[in-house]
């Protein structure tokens, strides 16, 4: 079965294979002809548009004698739109009193569509950089916009991040998970190290989605305490939450112990063993051994096997490595909190999924640097929360299975009994 990925950040992509296979088999001599024809027939349509709704607001068609006419027009001025199929020259008729004609299609100064605005925004977030989105831009409609365009768009984020942030929460969530990622901010003229906290859910139908976020001086118990005593204030009140993951920052532990004190605690296993990887002091000659056996005490079966294997680890390497060892044995057993939850282990032992969704921002904001200052941060962080979102729901979406059948290249004499020999061909649409 072959996967055709139409969505929406895909689709220039499908477009040009589909014209380089269309000249292929000789469908349509020319694409680019046809291409023109149509943003012809555009521009032609705007223009129509534009017309009808001057005449309608005038109350008179052009050298129309009407007695409840309203203004009579006077000369016109040529300006360009921007849509998702290109550039258009369009004709915008004067009129002589003064009256305001107020269009439909665009705003006073408008100069692009909203939904190109909203294009240039998403090819921002999905971590096109500067040069390549205006290529891209160019390439395919045959217009682009600048840099400091571009970042002003971006500001059109903010009605959705202020309502992400006001918004109530439903109380489905079972598990939580807490994490921070370190960035790098503008404070005045010095570039500070921030680091941005993370709250993710796990809902009652296994469904992960970040819920808020905030950028902190620090994963102190502070800062951590009003993050959580803001989702806590907007309705997650925890009444199904079970368990709380995090890394083993004391601020963060802390900050879940005051605001969920009823909720189980899981240290998150990964960086229990990064911890423990990173005080292995002969590492060429021990850290390959240790590692693996230290990983199959994660992979065991049951808690009773995982503390087996734990106490076995520790005794063979406790005189051969102790402060790797006095590093392990630290709140060991809160990171296996998770042989609780059999049914659910793969969401709670680690905080991995949260890791997953920090490893895509780093790769997004990577060709930003560095972020000018805190609301440019904030702004970019939800849109990429958001096309997160946007793909979880696409995920959801039912797919479509079509099947091709390739008739027979050779015919079969009438009267004669063959067996069948159709070749079939699913493409499967998402």
């Amino acid at each position: 079965m072959r996967d055709v990925n139409l969505s929406q950040e895909n689709l220039a992509v499908q477009w040009q294979y589909v014209k380089r296979n269309l000249r292929e088999l000789g469908v349509i001599a020319n694409f680019d002809d046809f291409e023109r024809k149509a943003h012809r027939a555009i521009e032609d349509l705007i223009q129509k548009g534009i017309y009808e709704e001057f005449t309608e607001q005038i109350g008179a068609a052009r050298y129309e004698h009407a007695p409840d006419r309203r203004d009579e027009r006077k000369g016109q001025y040529t300006r360009f739109f921007t849509t998702t199929f290109g550039t258009s020259e369009v004709v915008i008729p004067r009129t002589r009193d003064g009256l305001k004609i107020h269009y439909s299609l665009f705003d006073k100064y408008q100069r692009r569509q909203k939904k190109f605005d909203n294009m240039i925004v998403l090819s921002m977030i999905l971590g096109l950089s500067e040069r390549k989105q205006r290529r891209f831009f160019k390439a395919f409609i045959g217009d682009a916009v600048s840099h400091t365009t571009a970042s002003k768009l971006l500001r059109t984020l903010e009605g959705g991040l202020s309502a992400y942030r006001t918004s109530g929460i439903e109380d489905k969530y079972k598990y939580i998970l807490v994490d921070g990622l370190w960035v790098h901010v503008m404070d005045g003229d010095k570039l500070r190290d921030k680091v941005i906290l993370f709250v993710l859910g796990v809902t009652l139908d296994n469904k992960k989605e970040i819920i808020a976020f905030k950028p902190a001086r620090g994963e102190t118990e502070e800062e951590t305490v009003g993050l959580l005593n803001d989702i806590y204030r907007r309705g997650l009140e925890g009444k199904n939450l079970k368990l709380v993951a995090s890394d083993g920052a004391k601020g963060i532990r802390a900050a879940i112990n005051m605001v969920y004190p009823y909720a189980k605690w899981q240290l998150c296993h990964t960086h229990k063993l990064r911890n423990l990887a990173g005080n292995i002091r002969h590492k060429v000659k021990n850290r390959g051994r240790m590692m693996r056996e230290a990983r199959g005490i994660y992979k065991s079966e049951t808690r009773r096997q995982a503390i087996k294997r734990f106490n076995r680890f520790c005794e063979r390497w406790q005189d051969i490595e102790p402060k790797a060892i006095s590093c392990f044995q630290k709140d060991f057993h809160d990171s296996i909190v998770y042989y609780d939850f059999m049914e659910d282990k793969n969401f709670i032992s680690t905080t991995n999924h949260l890791e997953r969704d920090f490893e895509e921002v780093r790769r997004r904001i990577k060709i930003q640097g560095y972020f000018k200052n805190e609301m440019s941060l904030n702004l970019w962080v939800y849109g990429i929360i958001s096309q997160f979102r946007i793909d979880e729901n696409r995920a959801d979406e039912p797919r479509f299975i079509f099947t091709l059948v390739k008739e027979p290249k050779e015919e079969i004499a009438s009267g004669t009994s063959c067996p069948r020999n159709d070749k079939y061909e699913s493409v499967q649409l998402s």
